[in-house]
């Protein structure tokens, strides 16, 4: 209806012009040729716009349709750069409904592009400043391409990366800056290395914290860092020399308290007001030699008993001292027999420890043996003394092997590790354990002869004595039988391989290897007699066992004693037989 409306006004208005014009052609009186001609003319122009008409839409048709193969090729472009795949088309839309389609989309495109180019042209700045401080070489992307989401996440983390490396070598180089001052400052020194300078006195932000000027900076860190701590070493070498000589001065603490708040640090001033005094103290040391010398013989006596010293080796150091009067000579060989021992016990102080934990728990067990020994102990029951020494009995049982066993370990531990044998008293721990418990077992043995025999002189006397005439008396015979019977019974020694001490703890035969011994035979020397340097013990020997066997008395003796006193028995005679019967079995 619309477009023949204007169809309709068109004409109108067209017959309209051609009746004015043919009224203007009256006025003017043109012919009818004429008119005919401006008809003609006036058709043409209207033709003529009617093309120009249709010229300009047809031009506007290859427009909009170039410009959408534009958009097309650029989209294409854009997803190609981008990494993103293409909008599939739409089918059924009109040239400009297309045309504003594919505006949008290569806008967007666009926009994604722009928007990666500037973050990474953001990431890149931020990167080259990084690096430029850490002197690192940037990240690499190159110029002209459009990046990918990969290339600016791979960005991304290289900008972190970046980030988190200058915030440890900031910590890094604060560090070792307060370091370099802390140093200087102990070293009483002024930085006069134009290096250490620089780092001084420049501003933080300023200061590269490239590798290759951290590594220099912790050169220099290190180099002052061992002077210092050589400063430190020798501070506390003169205050050890310091303290050992106000000891052995008996010098009162409030003087050394006194002295000590004017040297408290280890600088190179309080190191010289160290040397002063211990220069001074040396002075005073040789005017008081002879004390010293005392002193540094107790000491070393000291050191000497904890690390378990050979009496030999003590005696050559003695002997230097009897030999003449105290002088610098002698004295310096006590200074360095105590540094030397010192050292060694601060060294091995926990295989030292297991020495004497073993030592102790040997003695202990012999203190229980020869309590077990006590007939009257049976009596004092009060406070639980019985049950109390069985506890202990039980404890050192336990404890003794244990204690032995992890000793050996630690031992050969530190045998292989030292390259050279562990030893005390002069000689290895192996073989002093395996001598000390032939000792013992020796002793056992003694005394278990001594029983025997005693046993046997009962019997053979109790047999010439028991007349009609004169018996010993019923009680004193049981008394000493029963004393028998609760000693060691003969019998049970000869079925068993062991010997089995009052203490509880069973231990193999000195002819056996025992599992707590040491594989390891050696010649019998003296194995107790250095246990104690102011109480030497006396190794039970064969010739002792001999010696020991003949002083135990004999029925001849007793028999030859009795018709010594009188031909015939009395009453104090009998008595006086009774009394060393008795002697002799107890």
């Amino acid at each position: 209806m619309a477009d023949t409306s204007l169809r309709s006004t068109t004409k109108e208005e067209l017959d309209g012009t051609l009746a004015r014009l043919e009224a203007i052609w009256d006025d003017i009186g043109l012919t009818e040729d004429q008119r005919e001609d401006r008809r003609r003319h006036f058709y043409g122009h209207i033709a003529n716009l009617c093309d120009k008409i249709i010229d300009d839409e047809m031009a506007l048709k290859i427009r909009i349709t170039n410009n959408i193969d534009r958009n097309t090729r650029h989209i294409l472009k854009l997803s190609e750069e981008l990494c993103v795949e293409s909008e599939e088309s739409v089918d059924g839309l009109t040239l400009l409904e297309l045309d504003a389609m594919m505006q949008e989309r290569m806008e967007k495109l666009q926009q994604l592009k722009d928007e990666r180019q500037e973050t990474l042209k953001h990431l890149q700045e931020k990167d080259e400043g990084l690096c430029e401080l850490l002197c690192e070489t940037p990240y690499f992307i190159p110029s002209g391409l459009v990046p990918s989401r990969e290339d600016l996440h791979a960005m991304e983390e290289h900008v972190k990366t970046m980030e988190k490396e200058k915030e440890e070598r900031e910590k890094t180089f604060q560090k070792l800056k307060a370091g370099l001052l802390n140093f200087l400052e102990q070293l009483e020194q002024s930085p006069e290395d134009s290096f250490i300078q620089e780092v001084i006195c420049s501003d933080d932000e300023d200061i590269p914290l490239g590798k290759a000027y951290l590594q220099q900076l912790r050169t220099v860190h290190s180099d002052l860092e061992f002077r210092v701590h050589e400063n430190e070493a020798k501070s506390l070498e003169l205050r050890e020399k310091i303290s050992n000589l106000w000891s052995l001065l008996q010098v009162s603490h409030d003087e050394q308290a006194a002295f000590l708040a004017t040297a408290p640090k280890h600088t190179p001033s309080n190191i010289a007001k160290l040397k002063q005094e211990l220069d001074k103290l040396l002075l005073l040391r040789l005017q008081n030699m002879s004390l010293f010398v005392e002193k540094l013989k107790e000491e070393v006596t000291v050191w000497w008993n904890k690390c378990y010293v050979d009496r030999k080796e003590r005696e050559r150091i003695l002997a230097m001292s009897s030999a003449g009067e105290a002088n610098e000579d002698i004295m310096c060989v006590y200074e360095k027999e105590v540094e030397k021992w010192r050292k060694y016990y601060t060294k091995n102080s926990e295989l030292l420890g297991m020495v004497a934990s073993f030592l102790t728990l040997f003695e202990n067990m012999l203190e229980l043996e020869d309590r077990a020994k006590d007939p009257s102990r049976l009596f004092n029951t009060r406070g639980g003394a019985l049950l109390l020494e069985e506890k202990a009995k039980k404890k050192v049982k336990a404890e003794l092997p244990r204690v032995q066993e992890r000793l050996i370990e630690r031992v050969l531990a530190w045998e292989e590790r030292e390259g050279r044998p562990f030893m005390i008293y002069g000689m290895q721990i192996t073989q002093y354990m395996e001598e000390l418990w032939e000792s013992h077992d020796v002793k056992k043995e003694v005394e278990k002869n001594k029983r025997l025999q005693a046993k046997g002189v009962d019997v053979k006397r109790g047999t010439n004595l028991g007349t009609p005439h004169m018996r010993t008396p019923v009680s004193v015979l049981g008394s000493a039988k029963k004393r028998v019977r609760d000693g060691d019974d003969v019998g049970s020694v000869k079925k068993s391989k062991h010997l089995i001490v009052p203490g509880g703890v069973m231990f193999k035969s000195p002819s056996k290897s025992a599992l707590l011994r040491s594989p390891i035979k050696t010649p019998r020397g003296k194995p107790l007699a250095d246990c104690n340097p102011l109480v030497p013990l006396n190794p039970v020997t064969s010739t002792s066992i001999e010696a020991s066997l003949h002083s135990t008395i004999t029925y001849d003796k007793f028999e030859d004693k009795l018709r010594s006193s009188s031909e015939c028995l009395n009453s104090t005679t009998f008595d006086q037989a009774e009394s060393g019967m008795q002697k002799t079995l107890f």
